[in-house]
């Protein structure tokens, strides 16, 4: 009877979190992680065959392939002096890459932002009540304003939905609150301050030529908010199922930093 070898390495995740937040939990993960992606009886380096495939990929994506594989083919018993050709590939796909990339690139969007808080809820819910007063009594308040010189609208008359579906358009689209502008208008400030249409372009070149992309945010006293862009050859994580890896167990980057980097 043929008996399994692999075997895990992971601590328990079903300890209490007293357990998870020690040292000593947090080493155990660490060596697993070492002993899935660097050790090297674990397949020949797991990571070392995860970047050497990404470069081929990004090889084949600039036009710039190995030909030996093409010489191999067209060889007798190893011998090319027969053959007269230029082995330079030429650069098919990079242009095809170019296209899907700026595709990608031009679907530009706008961000909007919605306060999901109670209080926030409250304000939006007490705006919309108003203005349905203000549609149901309108023929009523017009005649007041006329006869008396008195105004009963709670809302610019002249701002008032026809119908409620307009007043469902009027809400998604024209109703904001002075925290969500201000929440919309931070985050586009952070995103043009980290130069984010370049790393969206880097993002968008991987996704095109090895299928995934990566990008990291950071904080720091001294630097604030970063995004950052993040290659994936570079990045080791747990085994997945969904293309946005929202089920993997760890996820860490492999960078090489200075010392002041570090120790910042």
């Amino acid at each position: 009877m043929a008996e399994s070898v692999v075997k895990s390495y992971f601590p328990s995740q079903v300890v209490p979190d007293a357990e998870k937040v020690s040292a000593e939990y947090g080493l155990q993960v660490g060596k697993a992680i070492e002993y899935e992606w660097f050790d090297g009886s674990t397949s020949a380096r797991k990571y070392n065959q995860h970047q050497a495939e990404f470069h081929k990929l990004r090889l084949y994506a600039r036009g710039e392939q190995p030909v030996q594989k093409y010489k191999d083919e067209l060889s007798i018993n190893g011998d090319l002096s027969y053959l007269n050709l230029d082995w330079k590939p030429v650069p098919i796909i990079s242009k095809f890459v170019d296209i899907v990339v700026n595709g990608i690139s031009e679907r530009s969007y706008d961000i909007k932002a919605f306060s999901q808080d109670p209080y926030g809820v409250s304000k939006r819910t007490k705006y919309m009540e108003s203005v349905l007063r203000d549609m149901k009594t309108q023929e009523l308040s017009l005649f007041a304003q006329e006869a008396f010189g008195i105004s009963l609208f709670e809302n610019p008359p002249e701002k008032l939905p026809d119908s409620q579906e307009e007043l469902d358009l009027h809400m998604q689209l024209s109703y904001k609150q002075g925290i969500e502008l201000a929440e919309e208008q931070a985050i586009s400030v952070l995103l043009k301050g980290n130069r984010y249409d370049l790393v969206k372009r880097r993002i968008n070149y991987d996704l095109a030529t090895i299928g995934i992309g990566c990008v990291k945010n950071t904080f720091s006293t001294s630097e604030g908010v970063k995004v950052e862009y993040v290659d994936p050859a570079n990045i080791v994580y747990s085994y997945t199922e969904d293309p946005d890896f929202q089920d993997i167990y760890y996820i860490n980057e492999v960078k090489t930093v200075p010392i002041n980097e570090l120790k910042k």
